[in-house]
């Protein structure tokens, strides 16, 4: 599968789980008031195993071991879940601590992680 085609479905799954992230967020972040952070880091963990399950089986059709790849998705979701979150602390002290802030700066988050996550998954993460 070229990488391009293996892109797009990448994009696909990620926007699902972007929309399960943000659905988390904001439930957390409006109607709980968990407070920016913690709502993030939450509605990242909620859209994580989505994620896992959909970009093993359908994204790159891996067939190593789950153990060995959980572990390396984590690390790389953890380095790029820091990218997002330090991101959108960045874009929300620059508009407001609101809830439209709030979203525009979880989805810069979103969209700045999302290259470095595929290329990491590519490469390393579900590398067959």
């Amino acid at each position: 599968m070229r990488i391009r085609h293996r892109f797009l479905i990448f994009c696909f799954v990620g926007g699902v789980a972007a929309i399960l992230d943000l659905l988390f967020f904001n439930l957390f972040f409006s109607i709980l008031n968990a407070g920016f952070i913690v709502s993030r880091i939450l509605g990242i963990g909620c859209s994580m195993i989505w994620n896992f399950t959909m970009n093993k089986h359908v994204t790159f059709s891996s067939k190593g071991k789950v153990k060995s790849q959980l572990v390396r998705y984590l690390t790389v979701y953890s380095i790029t879940m820091g990218i997002n979150v330090i991101t959108g602390i960045i874009i929300l002290r620059i508009i407001g601590d609101s809830l439209l802030g709030g979203n525009i700066a979880a989805f810069a988050g979103i969209a700045i992680s999302v290259p470095l996550n595929f290329l990491l998954s590519l490469f390393w993460t579900f590398k067959n």
